[in-house]
């Protein structure tokens, strides 16, 4: 068992290289020996846990797509106070996107890899898990704010999950080509004024 572990841990380590090289230079730059350099392993230690590169590159993707599914579920899992709902709701939006150096890092790791994606089938099953995880959410988050007296029907609740959820997809970008304090601020702004939006309309 401690075997295994300690191989697990290993794969988890050298994904995160993968992360490094991918946020600061483009998932293309994480080459076996790239990533190697970057986690303090040889060459030979990446490919007894990877076969090829493109092994390695869609465990890394797939253990993003994990950790933040983990992360969506567990909010989701979060009580709301009825007299504070939007702010709750507009607090738990808001992590999904890059407004700290941590978060800024973790959009730009799905940035690289989600342009990846588009031309690499191998990794668009992962980019489709984490759209999904992202329609979840922004569904959960409009059922929450409507409530259960609500009388729109499910069909306009869906319309505003997907009007959020694209929402959220253009503040990211926009974010990570201008990560300044000033777009930040305005961007707690536009979704707050969103979820006050569909509070009021309910």
């Amino acid at each position: 068992m401690p075997k295994l572990v300690n191989e697990e841990k290993r794969r988890e380590r050298i994904a995160e290289a993968v992360w490094n090289i991918a946020a600061d230079q483009g998932l293309e730059r994480a080459t076996i020996r790239a990533v190697a350099a970057e986690c303090g392993l040889s060459v030979g230690s990446i490919q007894h846990s990877f076969r090829t590169q493109e092994e390695l590159k869609r465990f890394a993707m797939e253990l993003v797509v994990q950790r933040v599914t983990t992360r969506l579920n567990d909010a989701e899992g979060l009580p709301v106070r009825a007299g504070d709902k939007t702010a709750a709701i507009a607090g738990l939006l808001m992590e999904t996107l890059p407004l700290d150096a941590e978060r800024e890092k973790e959009a730009r790791i799905w940035a690289a890899f989600s342009t990846a994606a588009l031309t690499d089938e191998g990794l668009g099953s992962y980019s489709r898990q984490m759209n999904s995880a992202l329609e979840r959410f922004c569904l959960r988050c409009i059922r929450e704010l409507n409530g259960p007296e609500s009388p729109k029907e499910d069909r306009d609740i869906r319309l505003e999950a997907m009007h959020l959820h694209g929402l959220l997809d253009g503040l990211a970008l926009a974010l990570l080509t201008d990560p300044s304090h000033a777009r930040r601020q305005e961007t707690k702004r536009i979704v707050r004024n969103f979820v006050e939006q569909c509070a009021k309309t309910r």
